[in-house]
């Protein structure tokens, strides 16, 4: 693969992981705010900000196999 092309790929996977590090850090403090009362409320935070971590390693991932294999 071309390495212009590589690594364009690289920065545009690059933003995207850092949307979904931005997203995971917003429901985490979501989940923690004093404000947010309701406990089925914060559980379900937790729960999106946990799937957003998983998204980072995902993307992640994606990464590597751009880097390493291609």
């Amino acid at each position: 693969m071309d390495s212009a092309i590589k690594h364009k790929i690289l920065g545009e996977f690059e933003t995207m992981r850092l949307i979904e590090q931005d997203a995971h850090e917003l429901y985490l403090k979501a989940s923690t705010d004093p404000n947010v009362t309701d406990p089925k409320v914060r559980t379900c935070f937790e729960r999106i900000a946990r799937d957003e971590e998983h998204h980072v390693e995902l993307v992640e991932r994606i990464m590597n196999i751009v880097r390493n294999c291609l």
